[in-house]
């Protein structure tokens, strides 16, 4: 009859596994002592390879620190400049406020009606200089 190739291949496993591996024949009397069974063993670290660990350690927890610590600062340093940017805004606003208010104090129209109201007279050859 025709065996299949799993067939064939259980054989060829049973037959090379029993080869390999033969079960030991016990005889009478005859014990057998169980394989002993190894601990497994401590790896030894040595003293520098501790000075290493801690100094990474020690310089991680540094560099987070200073991490945290810098982006704290420029934190605070955009929240001062900000301010500082807010208050110039508010001084050229007022700067152009006061301008136009100058503007209009030394108007020709505005000088003629002090004078007027002084009782005083305007000669029309009026110069402004500016710096």
């Amino acid at each position: 009859m025709a065996m299949n190739t799993a067939e064939q291949l259980d054989d060829y496993y049973d037959n090379t596994v029993l080869q390999a591996n033969p079960e030991p024949v016990k005889q009478p009397g005859q014990t057998v002592a169980p394989a002993p069974v190894s601990e497994p063993s401590k790896i030894s670290v040595s003293k520098f390879e501790i000075v290493v660990a801690v100094s990474c350690v020690i310089i991680t927890l540094f560099m987070a620190i200073s991490l945290v610590t810098t982006k704290n600062q420029v934190t605070s340093a955009q929240h001062q400049l900000q301010n500082v940017n807010s208050q110039i805004t508010k001084v050229n606003s007022q700067n152009d406020s006061n301008k136009q208010v100058i503007d209009e104090l030394t108007g020709s129209t505005h000088l003629q009606q002090v004078a007027q109201k002084s009782g005083l007279s305007i000669n029309s050859d009026i110069r402004n200089v500016n710096k």
